[in-house]
């Protein structure tokens, strides 16, 4: 299973790569906000991508919104890198643009996908990436996991290659149903990541599990 890590910070980026803990980036929704400028922003952003080796996933919904200069700019940012994604939430009308920018030679991300049957759509739209929201779906009614496995089903059995991301499960066991449930990646944040590495008892319950004699008699190879 892959793991997308959701931030605009290098240092986060190279520290879980050097770990092998990262596949792509899910970049902060107001990444591009401060740039000072069109140009600036396409700049940074080829900037960052060229700097890692997988997908960057950015979010372009406050720019198409603003109608064709919009998506004349969301095009100029797909064009940065060649690993940069575009994420649109899936809508019926963002699916038109979705459907645009594919047959274009952009790759795009599907976001605020909460149903197998949205995820087919989005796929079916040209989405390269659909990212089901988990976190929101195991908050309501804990059913993230299931949600996946029926994605995943559907694509299968439609044949399409979109990959199936699960965005923000809450934790190792959430994450690890959607990566049975067949979930391709699994977007984190970097805290979330460190704390599904550590070791989840107590270190008086580490202390309790070594192998150690009674009556403070040293434990010798020839023992074990």
């Amino acid at each position: 299973m892959k793991l997308f890590l959701a931030t605009d910070a290098l240092d986060d980026v190279q520290w879980a790569s050097a770990r092998g803990w990262c596949d792509g980036v899910v970049l902060p929704d107001a990444a591009l906000r401060s740039a000072a400028s069109e140009d600036a922003a396409v700049a940074w952003l080829a900037s960052f991508a060229r700097a890692v080796s997988f997908p960057v996933l950015v979010d372009v919904a406050d720019i198409i919104a603003l109608g064709e200069s919009g998506l004349d700019q969301a095009r100029a940012l797909g064009r940065a890198a060649d690993n940069v994604v575009l994420q649109l939430p899936f809508t019926e009308d963002n699916a038109t643009t979705m459907r645009s920018l594919a047959t274009g030679g952009i790759r795009v991300a599907a976001t605020f996908v909460g149903t197998a049957t949205q995820a087919m759509f989005a796929a079916k739209s040209g989405a390269s990436f659909v990212l089901v929201d988990v976190d929101r779906l195991d908050a309501m009614n804990g059913t993230g996991a299931s949600v996946v496995a029926a994605a995943r089903a559907l694509l299968d059995g439609a044949m399409l290659e979109t990959e199936l991301v699960a965005l923000f499960p809450s934790g190792s066991a959430s994450l690890a149903a959607c990566g049975a449930a067949g979930a391709d990646a699994a977007v984190v944040g970097a805290s979330t990541l460190r704390a599904m590495i550590g070791y989840p008892f107590t270190d008086q319950a580490l202390a309790d599990t070594q192998r150690r004699p009674s009556g403070g008699q040293r434990l010798r190879a020839g023992d074990l």
